[in-house]
Order: C-alpha cells, then sequence, then structure tokens
C-alpha cells in the first residue's frame, strides 16, 4: 500500500484559508481549520485587575461584556470511498485533531498514514446501494 506523502496534502498556509480534501486507495480524507469560540479568560481576568477596560463592538459602538477570542485546531477526518465529505454520514468518518501548525499538519499527515493501514479501504467502500439506503434515511429523518 502506497503512503500519502507530505507533497500529496496541503501546507498549513493553504489550511488556514480553505480545506483540502483528497483520497487514496479507496480512503478519502480531508483536512481543515476548525474554530472553536471561547471566553478570553486572559481579558477578564485584566478587566477585573483594572488593567483592562471592556472592548467596544467597532460597528455599534456598543461595550462587549462577554468578550471571547478564537481557538484553532487542524481537524483531520477520514472515510471510505466514494462520497464526498458532504454526502458521507458522520457515523461513516473518523475525526482527529491537531495543533495548528505545519508540524500539526505532518502529524495529521502520519496519522492518515496509519489509518489507511488500520483496514482494507476498498473493502469498506460505500455502494450506491449504500448511498440510496442513507438518503432514504435521511428523507425520512432517521
Amino acid at each position: 500500500m502506497k503512503e500519502i506523502q507530505s507533497n500529496d496534502i496541503m501546507h498549513i498556509g493553504f489550511l488556514k484559508m480553505e480545506p483540502f480534501a483528497g483520497s487514496s486507495e479507496g480512503m478519502r480524507f480531508r483536512m481543515s481549520k476548525v474554530t472553536y469560540t471561547e471566553p478570553d479568560t486572559e481579558l477578564l481576568q485584566k478587566i477585573e485587575a483594572g488593567e483592562a477596560a471592556y472592548p467596544v463592538d467597532k460597528k455599534t459602538g456598543e461595550t462587549i461584556m462577554n468578550p471571547t477570542k478564537d481557538r484553532y485546531t487542524l481537524g483531520v477526518w477520514v472515510w471510505p470511498e466514494p462520497y464526498s465529505f458532504d454526502f458521507t454520514p458522520d457515523e461513516y468518518k473518523t475525526f482527529r485533531e491537531f495543533v495548528f501548525s505545519e508540524d500539526g499538519v505532518m502529524e495529521g499527515l502520519a496519522w492518515l498514514n496509519e489509518e489507511k493501514q488500520a483496514k482494507d479501504w476498498a473493502e469498506a467502500a460505500l455502494s450506491w446501494t449504500d448511498w440510496k439506503t442513507m438518503a432514504g434515511q435521511a428523507d425520512a429523518g432517521v
């Protein structure tokens, strides 16, 4: 089985802007920036200590009483072919998160190759019949 190489995936500069999807021998994969919005506890501590003021919304001029900040991770998913990420039910996908950095991309690549070796992806591939069944369940609200 051929390993996925670093030149088969996108670097962190691309992933800052767009998700990347690919496939290899029956396994599909996706790498994407995942954003978590969390309370800005550091700023709140500074406000409580009198070292900072509450931020102001630039558009409305209103004080932001619950300031937040974004935290990013690298999400990596694998699933069996042939369907795209959006058309494959979540129960068929496996997900891991890594640090959002070039090192995280390399760790994600190593994990992709581990997952690729872990099963026979050609055997796990979904068929047209599987897709019709999944689509029917979605239409029925199952």
